[in-house]
């Protein structure tokens, strides 16, 4: 009787519902355990947010799986319930650990001898999962950007100010703000270091809101840059003016930045290279710099080389961006794909859309339960307000916590709803660079090539003048010598 280990995964505490909760899992996996005739000497049970890299149980079942090579089955209910991200499908290699992976839901058992459409299928959908997840991600930050540009402040209030439950802006406090000012006006003596200036602070009584100790020369320090105290509101590179009240002034932000300039003087990017951070060296593993040079015509060019990081290399290679772009283009080049092997990327990514569907459909259930929950709490504090059984403070404090999350789980509804369409995009164009990755290349703008080689490359590497490489997931299998041939054929 083969050995197998079983495990199940849910979100949150508030997915635990029929078709997601833990039992349902365990229920479906025992079932099929039991019909192969598979012993399960062990359970991994997670519950725990879907987009963290590094869960306990997952960590725990991989290094069970290779202290014990006897067991040789790992069953689970489907893809998402297994990982939700590129890091965790690397780390838990069926080929590399022996083992085969039973998706019990998706009817795959997926090994070294599964069939390579079975692997081209799973490793899209794992692809994909990951593609939601950062679209997710970047949604959120976005829906948050929509409020800053509209003079908003979408988090907790900076030091000197506090939230305003009305507008859901922020206001000064009147017990903090005197403390700031009088550290911009110190800074911009330039006469005081800023762990002087954390220093007269505690003297003249400032202390931090949570542990009432003395601020840090590191919190000075984001303090002075922090160009909120002004009016401005900073979100991603860019600065939007804000509907608050501004602590300082304008001039007194400038002197205080001339002040702090003297003493640390930034350094300068000049330019942004095509490839830069993007190759290793072969021979040290340093990475890989770009440099641009003039030549006496006047004419510049850029060459790629090691940043000789760990002492002198002996990779002294020296490669023009035109050779590093030759060699990474041709690596596009094996991947193509024909109309079977386009049918089948087709069906997975049909199934990878259900799974997301699902996956939206119980993380908003989830989401909108917790802003009725919260709605809930807001009503009842308001009753014990009217009904004298809180202080005004304490009321206006609870609520706005509890509003600035329902403001919070409101862009999460939001993304995700975006997320799914930016998903599809993704499906797409997945399927676009699987069939015409070379042809594409040369027309894509610098931001695109990254992005394409990121997604089709693992660890390009320099060595003795050539780039080497591997693919990625499932790109290697739309790369192999002679697949279409082998899938054809099976």
């Amino acid at each position: 009787m083969k050995k197998a280990v079983l495990y199940a995964r849910v979100s949150s505490q508030e997915q635990e519902r029929e078709g997601y909760s833990v039992p349902a899992q365990l229920k479906a996996l025992q079932e099929y355990a039991e019909k192969l005739d598979l012993k399960i000497v062990r359970e991994f049970i997670e519950i725990e947010t879907a987009k963290v890299t590094g869960r306990k149980q997952f960590k725990a079942m991989q290094q069970y799986l290779r202290t014990h090579a006897d067991v040789t089955e790992l069953l689970v209910e489907k893809t998402d319930r297994l990982y939700r991200n590129f890091n965790d499908y690397v780390d838990l290699d069926a080929d590399k650990m022996g083992i085969r992976i039973h998706l019990v839901k998706e009817n795959v058992v997926l090994s070294s001898e599964s069939r390579s459409h079975e692997k081209l299928m799973h490793g899209i959908k794992v692809v994909l999962a990951k593609a939601y997840i950062d679209n997710l991600s970047e949604e959120v930050k976005k829906g948050m950007g929509q409020k800053v540009a509209q003079g908003g402040w979408p988090h907790k209030a900076p030091m000197g100010y506090r939230n305003r439950l009305e507008d859901r802006t922020i206001v000064i406090d009147s017990n903090i703000a005197p403390f700031i000012r009088k550290a911009f006006e110190l800074a911009a003596t330039a006469l005081k270091s800023q762990a002087a200036i954390a220093d007269e602070l505690y003297a003249g009584g400032f202390r931090t809101l949570r542990k009432g100790t003395r601020i840090r020369k590191g919190h000075v320090a984001k303090i002075l840059r922090n160009p909120i105290y002004y009016g401005v509101i900073p979100w991603n590179g860019n600065e939007f003016p804000g509907k608050h009240e501004p602590l300082i002034s304008k001039d007194l932000f400038d002197r205080a930045q001339v002040a702090l300039l003297k003493k640390h003087k930034p350094r300068q990017v000049k330019h942004h290279f095509t490839y830069a951070g993007l190759l290793s060296c072969g021979h040290c593993g340093c990475a890989i710099t770009a440099e641009q040079k003039r030549k006496p015509s006047g004419k510049t060019y850029i060459y790629y080389r090691c940043t000789n990081g760990k002492g002198i290399c002996e990779n002294v290679v020296y490669l023009s961006e035109r050779v590093v772009e030759e060699q990474l283009a041709e690596a596009l080049r094996p991947i193509k794909i024909g109309a079977e092997i386009v049918e089948w990327t087709r069906q997975a990514l049909l199934d990878s859309l259900k799974a997301e569907r699902d996956f939206q459909e119980a993380a908003l259930t989830q989401l909108t339960t917790r802003s009725r929950t919260l709605q809930d709490r807001i009503d009842r504090c308001y009753i014990d307000k009217l009904e004298g059984r809180i202080e005004l403070e304490d009321w206006e404090r609870r609520s706005a916590e509890w509003k600035r999350e329902q403001s919070g789980l409101v862009v999460q509804i939001q993304a995700h709803q975006n997320a799914n369409t930016a998903y599809m995009r993704h499906g797409l164009k997945l399927m676009e660079l699987a069939s015409r990755a070379h042809e594409l290349f040369f027309s894509m703008e610098p931001s695109e090539k990254r992005e394409t080689l990121s997604l089709v490359l693992s660890n390009p590497e320099v060595f003795d003048g050539s780039i080497r490489y591997k693919y990625k997931t499932p790109f290697q299998l739309f790369a192999e010598t002679g697949s279409l041939h082998i899938w054809l054929a099976r």
